[in-house]
């Protein structure tokens, strides 16, 4: 699924590229276009987190062509920064910044795509007593726990542990926000769930 023009532009801030979720996109497929950095992001990239950095940058140059851009006067804070060359490129501005967001109403022309906001739109809805099939993969943190993944979300089942390879209807009780991400907790469906009938290979 393509959300955005093949020939389009995107410039990052340092939030985009620390926190991660840009480079899936990318990966998925959701965004196609051209990636512009200003050094000044890189810069403040490699200062705060430089390894994590790195490795999405080295991910995304895998999928799309990146373009350095010189920063035009000094002492510029970053979301004025950012702004000023979408503004002169004419293209979108990709952050999970407040700061960004608040600064762009100085910037009428420039389109923001708070990957906050976008992750959530994309992100499947997993509401309390919501049935969900998901592939068991590994244990979890105890014992009994099994663990699976749908689009990226992690998914933890009370009581999992013994499906491991299997996929099993689950029901949902809670969903928690972290900073690395979103994980929902379930309980098994026993109606639903048996050792033969959710063996998929």
């Amino acid at each position: 699924m393509l959300l955005f023009k093949r020939e389009d532009r995107y410039v990052l801030d340092s939030s985009s590229i620390i926190d991660g979720r840009i480079v899936r996109l990318f990966e998925k497929k959701f965004f196609e276009g051209k990636i512009i950095i200003p050094l000044l992001v890189k810069t403040i990239v490699k200062k705060f987190a430089q390894d994590t950095g790195d490795r999405a940058i080295q991910i995304l140059r895998k999928n799309a062509a990146i373009e350095y851009v010189k920063n035009k006067g000094n002492g510029l804070v970053e979301g004025i920064c950012v702004l000023q060359v979408a503004d002169q490129k004419k293209a979108k501005v990709v952050t999970a910044s407040d700061e960004v967001c608040r600064l762009s109403k100085f910037y009428p022309r420039v389109r923001i795509i708070d990957i906050r906001d976008l992750h959530r739109m994309l992100m499947p809805i997993f509401t309390p007593d919501k049935l969900i099939e998901v592939r068991i993969l590994k244990r979890g943190l105890h014992p009994h726990e099994g663990i699976g993944y749908i689009e990226g979300v992690k998914i933890i089942v009370e009581h999992g542990a013994k499906f491991i390879n299997k996929t099993v209807t689950a029901r949902v009780t809670t969903m928690l926000l972290t900073k690395t991400g979103n994980l929902v907790f379930c309980t098994l469906d026993h109606k639903n769930n048996d050792t033969s009938s959710h063996e998929k290979k």
